[in-house]
């Protein structure tokens, strides 16, 4: 007889029609739409985007996850709270522990593109982390009362990002000392020429 295994970090069904409910009365009162920030999802708007390291392990700890608003211009605008990765066990550290992303003002039937990025927790963040990574662009459209699950959502393996070499890092330096003594040359030329 095979044991089922449940997620402690899951939600019970109660716990979701709850929350759908609280979300329903919230929304209608105060126009708020909510995205279900959760890489692995069943049933309904099932979801299964996996994210890994570089060799191979799920993120699980020392990772964080966030959700990014992608404007019209490519920009990229961070959503809140930000989550972390499952630590155990192994089959799902590849999978964020949930958090529900909510829209304030929007009243359904707006359609957004979200992009989920992993990177080391220790960093502070995904620009400064040399492990990080991210997924493909998702169109959700927002619903006022009832999360949406990230449907379309693709897994991802996070790489390792080359620090700057020495010489880069040297030519950088010497490029800066150049401009630095270039303009005490050009104040030096001002101020005998002025009188």
């Amino acid at each position: 007889m095979r044991t089922k295994f449940v997620n402690p970090n899951r939600p019970t069904m109660k716990k979701v029609l709850l929350c759908c409910l609280a979300f329903a009365g919230v929304g209608k009162a105060c126009g708020q739409a909510v995205i279900l920030f959760d890489n692995r999802v069943a049933g309904g708007g099932e979801v299964d985007a996996p994210v890994f390291r570089p060799d191979g392990t799920g993120a699980g700890a020392g990772f964080t996850a966030g959700l990014f608003l992608v404007r019209a211009d490519g920009s990229l605008e961070p959503l809140f709270p930000t989550t972390t990765f499952n630590i155990s066990p192994p089959r799902w550290t590849p999978y964020v522990r949930e958090e529900f992303i909510f829209f304030p003002e929007t009243w359904g039937g707006e359609v957004v593109t979200v992009r989920m990025r992993a990177w080391e927790t220790a960093a502070g963040s995904f620009e400064a982390a040399l492990i990080r990574g991210e997924s493909n662009d998702v169109q959700v459209g927002l619903h006022v009362g009832f999360p949406m699950s990230l449907v379309g959502l693709q897994g991802f393996t996070m790489v390792v990002v080359p620090e700057p070499g020495a010489g880069a890092l040297l030519a950088l330096g010497g490029a800066a000392l150049a401009l630095a003594g270039g303009r005490r040359r050009d104040r030096a030329g001002t101020a005998s020429i002025l009188p």
